[in-house]
């Protein structure tokens, strides 16, 4: 919309309000001579019409227009008591506000601006008026609460509470913040309501609960209060994070106890909202005796549950704010509607062409038949009514003469003119005439059916793109926290915010403002470098962070970047490696760039001590979760000693978008964006190239990978034909070509993500259903190239069970009864044969008395013969020479893997060991120990 179009909607809405305004004060100034006592409900209307004006003209840029509406809206909320000539001042005061908003108006119209506002208002008296009135009696202008926020029954228990002094305390301070920042408060209350509720649907069902993602939602409110500066919830909600922690280690279980506190908890939490809000609620005593019982069940001690409180809550006036979406007319609710509805119209319309498919495909079945029919009767007439054309032939062969023949011809002729025969041809005809006219009106029907289609399908992408510019807000919505947040930590880096005025749909900035306090949370405390360290790099001693977003390509890209020292690959190897997460020969074998997107890993953080904040693993989680969910990729570029940069890639469309069938495999399909693809080829075989890194296809002067998406879906891969279908996708990594069977249409579709189950498949950006009825997995190319590094994910690949020769034997050493009786049972579970030894000398004599073992699992540290010296042992004896080694310590060092796989270990693991990950690694090399020995 242009700025013309803009200010004309501005100005309509402006006259509605100053001619409610004018009429107001008219109904006032008639009854002003006596008292305003009873005129509450008229003041209460003018009030409600002066905030209207008050925001609109703040929204659309005209401050002091807000200013004065604002002045008009407080004098309203007053409702002073006044009576003869000063009730008819206060109504004059009234009228000049209004005065001097009409004439701002009309200037505004006539191409001026409002910033002489407030000196008009002064100039015709409106400051004197007002200077007046207050002097003369100040205590009838004490602010109250409209009337028009409240119910009526509540309106006596609020004039009391009016008078009330304000409330001490948590309480107070808790209902401060709420007065102090109405903005803030906007946003940030749904924020913590949703993770309320999710903790509730966990906590509900105890057997089944996540506590991974308890203990996230608790880290989220705890560290949200904290960035916008309630410290008190987030103080309670680290208390609630601490117990949540604990229970996610196993080492407090869910029981009834801790149940009853986490209930407890979350009822406080509520009523510390209500509080904020207005309500009296009695928090101090319950907040201190629930901390007290966290801090114990969180060590494992137990202490007496805390009793409800009791629910004697009032209400209060609530902040005065505007919505979070200001720029939306209609509510969030009614929009998330309208698109369910296109959604629907969408897949409704897809339907209609495939039926109009059908239609034109019986269009030509009936044509055919029509010909065929045609064909019949012509055979008839030709064999029935015209026998003369056969029997001349046959006349002629036999040499008879013409005249005999005609006169037979004639008498034959006329005998038959009327049988059944000739009847039943007559209509056979008719028949073939009428069949002739249905299938003219069905061909006209069908093109009038596509013409329709055509129609409503124009309709639907205006309509598509019309909700979808209504449902985007700009990015500054989002950069005030952000602002804030800078504000509170701005002693020590500088903050520089682009692209404010990018659209993005509402629900998709809500959802992304979490990763976002996290990513620069991320970069406060791991990537900046203290100012030290930063002048001796050369830098400034303030440290650097921008945000930016933009709009590229149909995607929004918002990137987090820093100035700081850059990712510790190695400290992220080592924190890996001690958490279990991955092994020693997985981390030796991943690039950089992997290296870089394992801090996404769930309870990774490289900081060394668990502070209120950072250290506990959950933020970068959070961020990719996130992006995932929205169906977006999340790239990491770093460099030592330069800085690091997240950039979240989205669709700039959720729901509906046009995308591209494919077939994987005989019974498989899926579907690329068409925004993300680049182009479509067939090129021969021989242009495919094997290299040291994989295959590759030229493209655009430049050498790109290729990805076999058929292998990934475990399709059958020989080459039937010369040709290779390839799709050259586009992502925030470079080109990728996916080659797949065959090319399908492209389809406009309503996309679902992918759920709670399905959502840590990085390659899945989405699901929809094709006009086929098919369900289409949306996949990514940056996640194709992620999942064509792992074969053990790949679909069709032999169950690891298959793999082993009749369950493999494992030789555990480990001078521990309890981790040989864990980790035994773990492999046990799995199908596998388990021996156990106590020391590395148990475990040699075991193994030069019996070969037939496929791997052996040994700890570093033991009596008589440690780790090594059995390590060096069993390298040392040619039986042994190839059998796989897996070392399993508590020693994370990089000296002491090193030392390991100089001896000839085949991986390394840190205890306690990762059940999946020791699992998927003995099965990996114990697959390619069989691939060797059949070789």
């Amino acid at each position: 919309m242009s700025n013309s179009e803009l200010l004309a909607s501005f100005l309509q809405e402006a006259e509605e309000v100053i001619s409610g305004l004018e009429s107001g004060v008219t109904e006032l100034s008639t009854s002003a001579s006596q008292s305003t006592a009873g005129q509450g409900e008229a003041l209460d209307a003018l009030s409600i019409l002066a905030h209207r004006m008050r925001g609109s003209a703040a929204l659309y840029g005209y401050p002091q227009l807000s200013t004065l509406s604002g002045l008009l809206e407080r004098l309203c909320d007053s409702r002073p008591d006044l009576s003869g000539e000063q009730a008819a001042q206060f109504v004059a005061l009234l009228g000049t506000v209004v005065n001097v908003m009409r004439g701002g108006v009309a200037g505004l119209r006539a191409g001026q601006s409002d910033r002489d506002l407030g000196l008009t208002f002064t100039q015709v008296g409106g400051t004197q008026q007002l200077q007046d009135l207050v002097q003369a009696v100040p205590e009838a202008f004490r602010m109250r609460a409209p009337r028009h926020q409240h119910r009526p029954e509540e309106t006596e228990a609020l004039e009391t509470q009016e008078d009330s002094a304000p409330a001490q305390g948590l309480e107070g301070e808790l209902r401060g913040f709420v007065l102090q920042n109405p903005d803030i408060w906007e946003y940030f209350a749904p924020e913590v309501q949703e993770h309320l509720e999710s903790l509730r649907g966990q906590l509900s069902q105890p057997e089944q609960a996540d506590t991974h993602s308890m203990f996230r939602a608790a880290h989220t409110i705890k560290g949200s209060s904290y960035m916008v500066g309630l410290a008190p919830l987030g103080d309670f909600a680290h208390r609630l994070e601490d117990l949540l922690g604990a229970v996610r280690e196993d080492a407090v279980g869910l029981t009834p106890d801790v149940q009853h506190a986490l209930a407890s908890s979350l009822d406080l939490l509520d009523d510390m909202m209500a509080a904020a809000e207005g309500q009296n609620v009695a928090l101090s005593e319950r907040s201190e005796q629930l901390t007290g019982q966290l801090r114990a069940l969180a060590s494992g001690e137990s202490q007496s549950p805390v009793a409800p409180a009791p629910s004697n809550t009032a209400a209060l006036p609530a902040p005065d704010a505007a919505p979070l979406n200001t720029t939306i007319r209609v509510p969030a609710q009614r929009l998330e509607g309208l698109m369910e509805q296109v959604s629907e119209l969408v897949s409704s319309r897809t339907r209609m062409g495939r039926l109009l498919a059908q239609m034109d495909d019986l269009q030509g079945s009936m044509l055919s038949s029509q010909q065929r029919f045609q064909r019949t009767v012509r055979d008839f007439e030709e064999r029935y009514l015209n026998p003369d054309m056969v029997r001349g032939q046959e006349e002629a062969a036999s040499g008879q003469g013409m005249g005999g023949a005609v006169a037979q011809q004639f008498a034959e002729l006329e005998f038959d003119t009327y049988d059944d025969l000739n009847i039943l041809s007559r209509s056979i005809t008719e028949l073939s005439a009428d069949f002739s006219e249905v299938r003219r009106r069905l061909t006209d029907t069908v093109a009038e059916l596509n013409e329709e289609n055509e129609t409503l399908g124009k309709l639907v992408r205006q309509l598509r793109v019309d909700v979808n510019q209504t449902s985007r807000v700009s990015f500054s919505q989002a950069t005030a926290r952000l602002r804030r947040w800078a504000r509170e930590n701005g002693e020590q880096f500088d903050l520089n915010i682009e692209g404010d005025d990018t659209l993005i749909e509402s629900s998709v900035l809500q959802r992304i403002v979490d990763p976002l306090m996290h990513l620069l949370t991320n970069a406060l405390h791991h990537g900046l470098a203290h100012s030290e360290a930063r002048a001796a790099a050369g830098k400034n001693e303030r440290g650097q962070v921008w945000v930016r977003a933009a709009e590229q390509n149909n995607f929004l890209e918002v990137t987090v970047a820093d100035d700081g020292e850059g990712l510790n690959l190695e400290r992220i190897k080592e924190k890996t490696l001690e958490k279990g997460l991955r092994s020693a020969h997985e981390l030796n074998a991943m690039r950089e760039s992997d290296l870089a997107r394992l801090i996404l890993l769930p309870g990774l953080s490289t900081e060394q001590a668990v502070g209120s904040v950072a250290g506990r693993g959950v933020g970068m989680d959070v961020v990719a979760t996130t992006v995932r969910q929205l169906g977006g990729e999340l790239l990491i570029q770093t460099e030592a000693g330069v800085g690091t940069a997240f950039t979240m890639r989205l669709p700039t469309t959720q729901r509906i978008m046009d995308v591209l069938e494919v077939q994987l495999a005989p019974q498989s399909w899926a579907a690329f964006p068409v925004g993300a693809i680049r182009a479509l080829r067939d090129v021969s075989l021989s242009e495919i190239v094997e290299t040291t890194a994989g295959p590759r296809v030229t493209f655009d002067g430049a050498l790109v990978p290729v990805i076999d998406a058929r292998q990934l879906w475990g399709a059958d891969t020989t080459e039937n034909g010369d040709l290779a279908h390839l799709a050259l996708l586009s992502s925030m990594t470079g080109i990728t070509a996916v080659r797949v069977m065959t090319f399908g249409r492209i389809e406009e579709v309503s996309v679902t993500p992918a759920g709670t189950l399905l959502s840590r498949l990085d390659y899945l950006s989405g699901l929809t259903i094709g006009a086929s009825g098919r369900v289409l997995p949306i996949l990514d190319a940056a996640g194709l190239t992620r999942l064509s590094r792992r074969p053990s994910a790949w679909l069709g690949q032999e169950d690891v069970a298959q793999r082993r020769s009749g369950g493999n034997k494992l030789l555990l050493v480990d001078d521990s009864l309890s981790v040989r009786r864990l980790v035994s049972r773990m492999l046990e579970r799995d199908g596998y044969q388990v021996q156990t030894a106590n020391d590395g000398q148990e475990a040699l004599d075991i193994l030069q008395l019996d070969n037939s073992y496929d791997a052996v699992i040994t700890d570093l540290e033991m009596p008589r013969m440690n780790g090594y010296e059995l390590l060096s042992a069993v390298r040392g004896r040619p039986e042994s020479q190839q059998l796989p080694v897996l070392i399993m310590t508590t020693r994370a060092g990089e000296k002491h893997q090193r030392v390991a796989f100089q001896l000839g270990a085949n991986d390394y693991f840190t205890k306690p060991v990762n059940e999946a990950l020791l699992l998927r690694r003995l099965a990996t090399l114990l697959g390619a120990s069989t691939s060797l020995q059949e070789a």
